[in-house]
Formats: structure tokens, C-alpha cells, sequence
């Protein structure tokens, strides 16, 4: 290969290498803006779709994620919550109560009302993904058995040619427009 050729590959990736940003790897918020670290072009981007005003003491108790290391993670590091359990270790922590009787699922809304009234208060996070005309949109949804409803709803389309999903151009915006509407509770 001629120099010329190797010089040219050699800058390519470097471009390509710098340019992509990371997936599912949790992080901290910035402590001078008290955001996770996004792209400042796509926080902009987040259409907020719902947002309930709710009892801030009452959210504030137990938040449940998705069962993986990331969002466990991602949960804590929103700084917010009392207390952050995967599905399966609030599904675990029911069973350590002796709770399984009064709560034999928590499967349906039924079962999560019944959970939020015997176990405790708390809240359910979500990703979504939607496919709207010729694009992909992602977000998150925050999830209230006692009203049997979604309190937050957002979104952002995934550009998927330039940025990917990546956690500062997707998923760190969304949580940002989280933490906004988490802040804004009474």
C-alpha cells in the first residue's frame, strides 16, 4: 500500500473511531450542569410527549428498571430515587416479604396497582421504540400503578445514518428530559 492510501485509512479511522459515541455504558451526571453528557445538538431533539405532575415524596421511593447492569445503573446515577431495583429484584424483594400471597403478579396493571398498595409506592422506567412513517423513535416512559397510567412520555428520532444509537446522541438526551420533569415535581 502506498503511503498515501495507509495516511488516508489511518485519518478515516480515526475520524470514525472519534465520532462514535459509546452504548449502554452508564454514567454520571456532569457536576457543572447536572446533566449526563449529551450531544448538545440532540438534547434539543427530545419531544416531550406527556408529563403528569405528581407527588414528588411519593415518586422519590422506589423507581424499578429494566433487568440489566445499565439501567440499574443508569437509575442510580439519576440521583433521584430512594432506592433502584431491576424487575427482577423487586420481583425478589416481594418474595423476601412474604408478599407473594397479596401480590401473586406483577405482570398486569392489577397486579401492579396491588403491589404499589401492599409493598410499597414506586414507579416503572421504560425504553420505547417506535417506528413513525419512514423513521425510528426511542424513548423512555415513566410508569404510575396507582393511576394505572404513564405520567412522562418522550422521545427522539434515531438518526440511525450519522449519530447511531449511542448513548450520548439517544439515550443520555432522554434521560436529561427525564431528569428535567423529575425536577419539576412538587
Amino acid at each position: 500500500m502506498d503511503k498515501k492510501v495507509k495516511i488516508g485509512v489511518f485519518g478515516f479511522l480515526i475520524i470514525l473511531l472519534t465520532s462514535c459515541g459509546t452504548f449502554e455504558k452508564a454514567a454520571m451526571m456532569n457536576p457543572s450542569t447536572n446533566y449526563f453528557p449529551s450531544k448538545d445538538n440532540k438534547q434539543k431533539s427530545v419531544i416531550v410527549l406527556k408529563k403528569i405532575p405528581v407527588d414528588a415524596d411519593t415518586l422519590k421511593t422506589l423507581l424499578v428498571v429494566p433487568t440489566t447492569d445499565y439501567w440499574l445503573q443508569m437509575g442510580q446515577n439519576l440521583k433521584y430515587f430512594e432506592k433502584v431495583l431491576t424487575y427482577d429484584q423487586f420481583q425478589s424483594a416481594i418474595v423476601k416479604e412474604e408478599l407473594s400471597e397479596k401480590i401473586p403478579n406483577v405482570s398486569d396493571k392489577v397486579g401492579l396497582n396491588r403491589a404499589y398498595n401492599v409493598y410499597k409506592p414506586f414507579v416503572i422506567l421504560n425504553l420505547t421504540k417506535v417506528k413513525k412513517g419512514n423513521g425510528w423513535f426511542a424513548g423512555l416512559t415513566l410508569y404510575d400503578p396507582n393511576r394505572a397510567e404513564t405520567i412522562f412520555e418522550n422521545e427522539i428520532w434515531l438518526n440511525l445514518m450519522w449519530d447511531g444509537w449511542t448513548d450520548q446522541g439517544t439515550m443520555f438526551p432522554l434521560f436529561n428530559s427525564l431528569l428535567d420533569y423529575l425536577r419539576e415535581q412538587k
